[in-house]
């Protein structure tokens, strides 16, 4: 289907143009509009725990309600981490519908140069279908990358001893997965995002999206994709449909049926119906209880499909315990199915219930210090000394480092922050209160799971702050006030 797609002027193929339908109400999708209130109580009730960004779920192929938790939204391309592994998995089923491989390709035959020396027959059973299932059998200790940059990462995870026969023992590897996301594009002689373009990207209607990379230059696979969530319920829509998207084969159906069934125990001896992690693995996917699959991502990234009812869940997420929120989801977003209908007062609430979505900035109760602006600094674990600029403008707080990385925050109000270091940049929402003579400062990161709370005192002789977050450091920084060395 791709080879036959237009292309436009500059070769490129054109992206469908697709905006999924929506239901009326979520009664006219079977699904109980007093249930989704009791969904969204219960993340209210954990939002300190699971922080939900935005969530989509689809039933019948329409939209039931999106619910985005302000200042987040589902079109913002969002890190996936490991739910990244469902799409490598993807592109390794194009590559063996098109004979670029096979699910018995070798990695000795695929990546031939990457093979340590005299090491060929300890990998040879190492292929594209034990690695997708987590059964390689490679040490634990392969996954990983190597410190040296100038080191393969791929020659690095083949350098570690073959523990297990193939398929024989389940351990969650991800460089495992940066081994197929060699092995595709060395057969498919582009990279990954280049190759799922025209396949998958464009016929979904998903601009091409931005895939973190090795010191190599390849697609690492099992992490480092950026995706929205609504992309992940196209994705997630796509599969529940054998592969079809609007009437067309797009997914390999075979690959489909293969990648969602469960191919290895992943119970390590201990079974149990209640657990979402031992209930099977496929390629890059996991099964779930009650008959449902998904791909997953650390800090809560999800694309959850149920079969049987018809329905999709995608969602973007910040957690350090993502078995809350599948268990959020298990016991209050799918059983609204099955719920009595709600009242048209229901519905009314659940609307404005929605439309209220949001992650507040710090309150302010008055009581804000009075904090010199200037120059600070403070002794790093490196023996320098770094610089820290603070300085107030109306309602804005700004806090630079070294005088380069600068953060804006808004009083009452979340402002942007580009945050450029090398070559890369990240970017940051910032917003600032005050409570019991306390400056209180928040940020999060629009376009993944990273937060950072804190406060920030002044005693008269040195600023201190406290901070926690989350995939950001913890911890107390103590800044003196600066003074710039003497001139000779």
């Amino acid at each position: 289907m791709y080879e036959q797609r237009k292309k436009s002027g500059k070769g490129a193929y054109n992206v469908i143009d697709f905006e999924f339908e929506e239901w009326l109400t979520p009664e006219d999708a079977g699904i109980s509009s007093a249930g989704l209130l009791k969904f969204l109580d219960e993340a209210e009730r954990l939002s300190g725990t699971v922080q939900l960004h935005s969530l989509i779920l689809l039933r019948y192929g329409k939209v039931v309600r999106r619910f985005n938790w302000q200042p987040y939204d589902d079109r913002t391309p969002h890190t996936l981490y490991s739910l990244s592994k469902s799409f490598c998995s993807a592109a390794a089923g194009f590559a063996v519908q098109e004979g670029l491989l096979s699910w018995d390709t070798s990695v000795v035959d695929a990546l031939p140069d990457e093979i340590p020396e005299g090491r060929e027959d300890a990998l040879r059973p190492i292929t594209l279908r034990t690695l997708l299932c987590m059964g390689s059998g490679l040490d634990p200790a392969s996954d990983s990358a190597p410190e040296d940059d100038t080191i393969s990462w791929a020659r690095h995870v083949l350098s570690h001893d073959v523990q297990y026969p193939p398929m024989a023992h389940f351990h969650y590897n991800t460089f495992g997965t940066y081994l197929v996301a060699c092995m595709v594009e060395r057969a498919a002689g582009e990279d990954l995002v280049s190759y799922l373009k025209p396949r998958l990207f464009d016929p979904l209607g998903i601009q091409a999206p931005n895939w973190d990379r090795s010191p190599q230059g390849v697609c690492i696979g099992g992490f480092g994709l950026y995706l929205s969530s609504d992309s992940i319920a196209r994705f997630g829509q796509c599969l529940l449909d054998h592969g079809k998207w609007q009437g067309i084969q797009v997914l390999p159906a075979d690959w489909v049926i293969l990648a969602t069934s469960g191919h290895i125990d992943n119970s390590n001896g201990h079974p149990d119906p209640e657990n979402e992690w031992t209930q099977g693995y496929g390629y890059q996917f996991w099964r779930c209880t009650e008959g449902r699959y998904r791909g997953d991502g650390m800090y809560g990234q999800v694309c959850m499909v149920d079969e049987k009812l018809d329905m999709v869940v995608a969602a973007t997420c910040a957690t350090k315990d993502i078995a809350a929120e599948l268990l959020m989801f298990r016991k209050y977003l799918f059983p609204s199915v099955d719920a009595q209908p709600g009242t048209v007062g229901d519905q009314e609430k659940l609307e404005t219930r929605i439309a209220a979505l949001g992650y507040a900035c710090p309150a302010d109760d008055g009581t804000a210090p009075e904090i010199p602006e200037g120059e600070y600094e403070y002794d790093t674990e490196w023996g320098s000394t770094a610089i820290v600029t603070v300085s107030r403008e109306e309602d804005r707080l700004c806090v630079s480092f070294d005088r380069l990385v600068n953060f804006v925050m808004g009083h009452g109000e979340w402002l942007p922050s580009v945050i450029r270091v090398g070559d890369g940049a990240a970017r940051w929402l910032g917003a600032y209160g005050a409570e019991n003579g306390r400056l209180t400062i928040q940020f999060c990161s629009p376009d993944g799971p990273g937060t950072l709370k804190g406060t920030l005192s002044w005693d008269g002789r040195t600023l201190t702050c406290d901070a926690e977050g989350m995939d950001c450091p913890d911890g107390q920084l103590v800044l003196r006030p600066h003074v710039d060395p003497p001139e000779d």
